[in-house]
């Protein structure tokens, strides 16, 4: 018969060993698990607290108008009652072959070629004055040169941006305008805005709201776009009715452009330990625009560079609930392609002003026929017709 005594042994045994093997299993847990499991724990609760709702769907449709990728192509109600509205092309910084980009006149321009919506860059001055302008540098539009940022809006106001365009014997004296004073223009003209805030200023932010105090109809006829991120979340955590769009292109920390065919463009940075620091922040970048900053921001567009974008690309952003935006469609072949294969574009496509040094005075004409196919195409993209 087993003793009292053994029963007794043989379960102290036991307990230790139990004992042992949860001090060894905690240990291990206690080690692997803080900076993994619970750092991810409080990160997803973060996130979860964090993020902004997406502005009223019907709010982003009344912008916008219906998604091409549920309606059919039907010309026959084109110009009727019963078309149902979509946005058809948008004029990058206005009609800017017919007047200088960003003005007033490109705006009105865009206006009379029949153009719904329009696109235009907004910076601040030196004084932090809110302008539409689009270069970090006058020198492209003027013959004055210098920073924007080092520039007062006294010294701003100054510049005559038309003194470079081939229509300048008729836009002379054309003036850098404010960002105030677009927003009225566009407004009063009917025109819908992509209103791309440059750089990385918070300052931006205050900008922005103070337009949609000033002028309530933005919220239906405005979308704010940034590469940055965090600006986004700034401008929509205060105003989460505020309907934003994040744009995007690849390696865009590490290079200074990209295109499909040819790949990187000029590295950002010599030295090679900060471009491959860039390299990483790029593919971090890349992870968190599929995975976590549309649910963040609460963004209803997204962006993306027109050599990124393919049917695949397409169907992922629509099953996310995004409408995607192409940047920037400028030959006509493209325009059909974006618009009657992917069914984002040209509803969904920016078009691109592109400068004729050869040609001064055959801007005026939107199917204007010149013998050069290159100088043809060149004008067609400025202002679009829908097609």
């Amino acid at each position: 018969m087993v003793s009292a005594a053994n029963v007794i042994w043989a379960c102290m045994k036991a307990s230790f060993y139990i004992y042992g093997f949860w001090l060894y299993s905690s240990e291990i847990v206690c080690c692997a698990v803080p900076t993994a499991g619970i750092g991810a724990l409080l990160l997803f609760i973060l996130v979860h607290i964090g993020k902004l709702p997406a502005p009223d769907p019907a709010t982003v449709e009344e912008i916008l108008g219906q998604d091409p990728l549920l309606q059919e192509r039907d010309d026959s109600k084109k110009d009727s009652e019963e078309a149902i509205y979509i946005m058809r092309s948008i004029a990058h910084r206005g009609a800017a072959l017919d007047a200088p980009e960003n003005s007033i006149s490109a705006f009105r321009q865009a206006k009379e070629k029949g153009m719904t919506a329009v696109e235009f860059d907004v910076t601040l001055t030196k004084d932090n004055v809110p302008i539409v302008f689009h270069d970090d540098t006058v020198d492209r539009m003027t013959e004055a040169t210098g920073r924007i940022n080092s520039m007062t809006w006294e010294e701003v106001k100054q510049l005559d941006i038309s003194e470079k365009h081939p229509m300048r014997h008729k836009y002379g004296g054309e003036r850098i305008p404010l960002f105030e004073d677009v927003v009225k223009e566009c407004l009063d003209l009917g025109l819908r805005m992509f209103i791309d805030l440059k750089g990385d200023d918070l300052k931006m932010v205050s900008v922005v709201h103070n337009a949609y105090k000033n002028h309530k109809e933005m919220y239906t006829r405005a979308i704010v776009s940034s590469f940055n991120p965090f600006l986004i979340y700034m401008v929509r955590l205060q105003d989460p009715r505020i309907t934003c769009m994040l744009a995007w292109r690849p390696h865009r920390f590490a290079t200074l452009f990209y295109n499909g065919t040819n790949g990187d463009g000029q590295y950002r940075y010599d030295d090679p330990v900060r471009h491959y620091v860039a390299r990483s922040v790029d593919l971090l970048d890349e992870w968190a625009l599929h995975n976590f900053y549309h649910h963040f921001l609460g963004t209803s567009l997204v962006g993306l560079l027109r050599d990124t974008i393919s049917q695949e690309v397409v169907r992922l952003w629509k099953e996310r609930g995004l409408r995607v935006m192409p940047w920037t469609v400028n030959l006509p072949l493209e325009k059909q392609y974006f618009s009657r294969i992917l069914k984002v574009g040209p509803a969904d496509a920016y078009t691109k002003p592109i400068e004729l040094k050869s040609v001064r005075t055959c801007c005026t004409s939107l199917r204007l026929k010149v013998t050069s196919f290159w100088a043809a195409s060149s004008l067609e993209m400025s202002i679009v017709s829908p097609v």
